[in-house]
């Protein structure tokens, strides 16, 4: 079945890099800030490409992986009461977004142990404002470099319980 992400995507953002990027724990999810009400469009994409590797013995040119690139644009919404996303997206920032394309099952679909998320490290490059105009909506666009890999395919786990130490009677 087809899906549009409204009413299912959960995104949201944090300073702090989660201790394993490609499994978050729910806890680490659960300190973000989420942003889901804010976002008009998101654009967080990967890309690669390949270097060809001809010989002169085939008519076949044969290619192998080369470099990938990634780039992260969103488009959200200003807001007079909580302007959450203008204020905690200022250029030069340093965070992680947690995007959920399809949501998860808890409260307000943030994902739960288990469930897939993508977590991409960014570094806030611009925010701005859009153009004022009578009977139109404020908002901003926020782009964003991509310093390292982001993790596309990550799974939220459950934290582990520390355990106490126990000391040893001599």
């Amino acid at each position: 079945m087809r899906v549009i992400p409204n009413d299912d995507s959960w995104i949201a953002f944090s300073t702090t890099r989660p201790a394993d990027p490609a499994n978050p724990t729910e806890a680490e999810l659960q300190a973000a800030t989420v942003l889901t009400g804010f976002i008009i469009s998101l654009t967080a994409q990967s890309q690669g490409n390949t270097v060809p590797t001809p010989n002169i013995e085939s008519l076949f040119e044969t290619s192998v992986p080369g470099t990938s690139q990634a780039s992260f644009q969103a488009d959200m919404y200003r807001d007079d009461a909580a302007d959450t996303a203008w204020d905690l997206l200022t250029r030069g920032v340093i965070g992680y977004f947690f995007i959920s394309r399809f949501g998860g099952t808890g409260v307000d679909h943030m994902p739960k142990a288990g469930e897939k998320i993508e977590v991409w490290p960014v570094r806030i490059t611009s925010r701005t404002a859009s153009a004022m105009a009578s009977n139109t909506a404020q908002t901003f666009t926020c782009m964003s470099a991509v310093p390292e890999e982001p993790w596309e395919n990550a799974a939220v786990k459950v934290a582990s319980q520390v355990q106490p130490r126990v000391s040893q009677a001599a």
